[in-house]
Formats: C-alpha cells, sequence, structure tokens
C-alpha cells in the first residue's frame, strides 16, 4: 500500500481571519469561489462533532468525480485548522482514505500562509502505477484551489477560472 501527500501552501495578502473564513465557518459555500465544485450543500446526516464547526459534512458536484461526500474530521477555529475526508462517486478504487488538512498562519495582519495537506491511501498494482499520474492530478487539483481561494480571500471576487466555469454554466 502506497500513501499519496501532497503539501502545498501560498501567502494570501489579507488577514488569517479573513482567509480562514472561506474555508471554516463557510465550509459550506465552496461552490461559491471554488473552480470545479459546481455545487455544495450540507449533509444534514452527519454527525456534527465539533460545537464551533459549520456543519459535520458537506456534499459538492465536482467535475470529474460526480458527487463528493465529505466529513469534517478536526475543526478548531482558535487555530484556524480543519481536516476532512473525501469519497467520490468516480474516485478509483485504488484511492481510499482521502483527507485534507487546511492550516491558515498568521503572518502579520495583513497576511497569512494558507496550506493544505491531501493524504490518500493508494493500493494494488493500479495503486502503484497510477500513483505518479494521481500526485500529477491532486496537484494541479490543489494549485487551482490555493489559487481561487488566494484570489476571493484577497478581493471578494471569484477568479478568472470560477468566471468561466459560471459563465459556462449560465450558456
Amino acid at each position: 500500500m502506497r500513501k499519496l501527500n501532497i503539501k502545498r501552501s501560498i501567502i494570501v495578502d489579507t488577514s488569517a481571519l479573513k482567509t480562514w473564513d472561506i474555508v471554516g465557518p463557510n465550509f459550506l459555500n465552496i461552490s461559491d469561489w471554488g473552480r470545479g465544485v459546481q455545487k455544495s450543500w450540507e449533509d444534514k446526516d452527519a454527525a456534527k462533532d465539533f460545537n464551533d464547526a459549520p456543519a459535520g459534512g458537506r456534499h459538492c458536484e465536482v467535475a470529474g468525480f460526480g458527487k463528493v461526500d465529505e466529513k469534517i474530521l478536526h475543526y478548531d477555529a482558535e487555530k484556524y485548522a480543519i481536516t476532512w475526508s473525501a469519497k467520490a462517486e468516480k474516485m478509483p478504487g485504488f484511492v481510499s482514505e482521502l483527507t485534507n488538512t487546511i492550516v491558515v498562519e498568521v503572518i502579520d495582519e495583513n497576511s497569512c500562509r494558507a496550506s493544505t495537506n491531501i493524504t490518500a491511501k493508494l493500493s494494488g498494482l493500479m495503486g502503484l502505477l497510477m500513483g505518479p499520474l494521481m500526485k500529477m492530478n491532486f496537484n494541479k487539483l490543489i494549485g487551482g484551489f490555493l489559487s481561487d481561494w488566494k484570489v476571493y480571500a484577497e478581493t471578494g471576487n471569484v477568479s478568472e477560472a470560477k468566471q468561466k466555469e459560471l459563465a459556462k454554466e449560465a450558456g
């Protein structure tokens, strides 16, 4: 069994609180700003294990993955940290235990570091063979996520990539 572990971060030129607010308290609203996420809503059946969390989980419609079910595994509003698991309709069978940990760290009052760490288990021969491709695809996904998050935090507007998606959906 191989483990996929991808860590990336980006400097955001606004406060850590404003940046955190987008992914923490507004966890359910990723479709408002995140590319590839056409729709997101609360998973009302997910247990809310953390009192300060906005929900126990969410559902997303994601391009290429179909419906994704995400459950919050850790939520710490004081440390600006959240971890969630994800299971997707179209996730290959050799991928399991997919999680994403997000942390926002204060640099100063007008900047912060936004970090993400995606982990997953890759099993069998397909996991071994497809591991490098999965890593490449997840790196691209994370790069887009961080870029969209940065633009939204700094400007209050969606990224160019998200604008194009929204225009295409509108017809």
